[in-house]
């Protein structure tokens, strides 16, 4: 097996979320929950309003580009998917399409399979250009059979 994706989904796809959504969660909470007195601004309730703003809005864009992740595995007919808790086999004809989002120099693969599987249908990857080529090749190889 080949492994398409980056070796940096497992960072970006568990820990750093794991980390804003506790660390900064409680962070928020704790400011949320404090008495107005006890917190350093003349005026906390806009700061209180801003905090978890600034929490809900880059947890929005933690969960939309990064949580969604999956760890991609590849061998001669079949696709691995993995959110390291679980592996699904997916034949490469049940692959519908592929986009390409490129973000500073960092490519987003988004493939979308034409059953709903237990990761669903849209599966989102990370990977460079090199495993990018093979695995578009590997694609046209297994439509063309």
């Amino acid at each position: 097996m080949i492994r398409i994706s980056s070796s940096l989904t497992l960072g970006l796809s568990i820990f750093i979320p794991v980390f804003w959504f506790v660390f900064f969660g409680s962070l928020c909470l704790f400011f949320v929950f404090q008495d107005p007195e006890d917190l350093p601004f003349s005026n906390p309730i806009p700061f209180k309003i801003g905090f978890v703003c600034f929490y809900l809005f880059f947890g929005f864009w933690i969960y939309y580009l990064l949580f969604q992740l999956r760890r991609i595995e590849l061998d001669d007919a079949n696709l691995y998917i993995t959110n390291y808790f679980k592996t699904i086999k997916v034949p490469l004809a049940q692959v519908e399409s592929i986009s390409i989002l490129s973000v500073i120099g960092i490519k987003r693969v988004k493939i979308k399979l034409s059953f709903k599987s237990s990761l669903g249908t849209k599966i989102r990857f990370i990977c460079d250009d090199a495993r990018l080529t093979y695995f578009k090749t590997c694609l046209d190889n297994s439509k063309a059979t």
